[in-house]
């Protein structure tokens, strides 16, 4: 089992649709279980090409024209995907969470149709941790507020299972999603971690479950006053997720909250600290 800490990375290798790879090699007029070498292992030709960056349909006559191996070989590999992991080693098992892309024609997107959709239960997931140290705990025991939306609450809820093992009981979660009653991720392990004491503080927000469209950098205005008394407290912010729109509305809201000035202090001692994407 690899070892990693709250805060890292999982980086996932993905491979295409198996239906998509089959219809290629219809075209290409190729056997997919011929076998070949692909990074160095023996495999076949079908489970080589569902981890290749594919040619377009135009250079499919240069594709055709080559040898079942020299295309591998021509082929560069599919870029690994990024995703926060939202479980502890001891838990014994690599958690993520991971929403569906979907193109407009209605295809799932490459990592996330893999893993939600393409990979078979136990297939073979190329799989490697990155440490990600300027989002890894604060090294003090001081109070943490954690602020994120949608997929983010995996980076957060690995931040929170660390506490909860050290007894770390001043806690505050902001979290922000559509609709509570499609998007309430980890909804149950929230509620028993806010009746236990691990969490001293939660606001949940669904920005359409209202008539007027509430996000998670407007919790944090509303809350303004408490805020302040736990960064005064030495409280550290953590934030997770969507590069656009949450991670600048939060750090307005938080430069309205705390001051340019002190948002700045935070961020040079290391208490303000974000993993977006």
């Amino acid at each position: 089992m690899p070892d990693w800490q709250p805060g890292d990375i999982a980086e996932i290798g993905p491979c295409h649709d198996p239906a998509d790879i089959g219809r290629l090699l219809d075209k290409l007029g190729m056997d997919g279980a011929t076998p070949v070498r692909c990074d160095a292992q023996a495999s076949t030709l079908a489970e080589a090409l569902a981890t290749r960056l594919l040619l377009p349909e135009a250079h499919l006559a240069t594709m055709r024209a080559l040898p079942p191996q020299q295309l591998v070989d021509a082929l560069s590999p599919l870029p690994h995907r990024e995703y926060s992991i939202a479980s502890l080693p001891r838990d014994g098992q690599l958690e993520l969470l991971v929403r569906q892309t979907r193109h407009a024609d209605g295809r799932l997107g490459l990592a996330s149709g893999w893993l939600t959709s393409h990979a078979p239960v136990g297939a073979r997931i190329a799989l490697r941790i990155r440490t990600n140290r300027s989002f890894h705990p604060p090294a003090e025991d001081r109070p943490l507020v954690l602020v994120g939306n949608g997929t983010g609450l995996a980076g957060l809820r690995g931040h929170l299972k660390a506490r909860a093992l050290a007894g770390r009981g001043r806690n505050w979660l902001f979290f922000g999603e559509r609709s509570a009653r499609y998007d309430g991720f980890f909804g149950d392990e929230l509620a028993a971690w806010q009746a236990n004491g691990v969490l001293e503080r939660l606001d949940l927000v669904y920005s359409r479950d209202g008539n007027a469209r509430r996000y998670v950098q407007d919790a944090l205005r509303e809350r303004a006053a408490a805020l302040r008394e736990w960064v005064e407290a030495g409280a550290a912010i953590y934030v997770c997720g969507s590069l656009q729109g949450m991670a600048g509305g939060v750090n307005d809201a938080l430069v309205d909250v705390l001051g340019e000035a002190g948002l700045r202090r935070l961020t040079e001692q290391g208490r303000y600290r974000r993993d977006v994407y």
